[in-house]
């Protein structure tokens, strides 16, 4: 099976929003993020005195999702963290069981990994599956860790 396909299988019957296959190193595998690689770019953060405020922050996708999996998944970025420009907020991360659970606005994400790569998938609760119910946090954390447990049977 191609990397494409763990996406396609990821991302079945519009089950989750996005998703990608991300080498521990930060260099994505497969995705349908329609990026080919994390990208660096400025990044908008508010000023925490003055919310309405905001400056401008070097962010490099793959540097912080790399310093992340290895420090509880903090970006190590006054932006927090971002993936695929998109701010999402950690509630859990795990390094016992190798899972990162994340908020965003409407939604949210998860982390799973093995020894050499990462599964990352993403939901927003304004879009539904094809089931007719919403996205949802269940069935994502669900196929990114059976995802990331079957990566890791194989060796990766």
């Amino acid at each position: 099976m191609s990397w494409d396909a763990y996406v396609t299988n990821l991302t079945a019957n519009g089950a989750l929003e996005y998703a990608a296959i991300i080498g521990l190193d930060g260099n994505i595998w497969a995705s349908n993020l329609g990026v080919a690689v994390l990208p660096s770019y400025q990044a908008d953060v508010p000023d925490e005195k003055n919310p309405d405020v905001s400056t401008k922050v070097a962010y490099d996708e793959k540097a912080a999702f790399v310093h992340a999996l290895t420090h509880n998944g903090e970006s190590g970025n006054k932006a927090g963290v971002r993936i695929n420009n998109q701010k999402y907020y950690s509630v859990q991360f795990d390094a016992e069981s190798k899972t990162w659970y994340l908020k965003k606005n409407k939604g949210g994400a998860c982390v799973a990994w093995a020894n050499t790569v990462a599964v990352f998938a993403s939901f927003s609760q304004t879009i539904n599956a094809e089931n007719g119910a919403p996205q949802n946090a269940s069935d994502c954390n669900k196929r990114v860790i059976d995802m990331a447990k079957y990566l890791a049977d194989a060796g990766y």
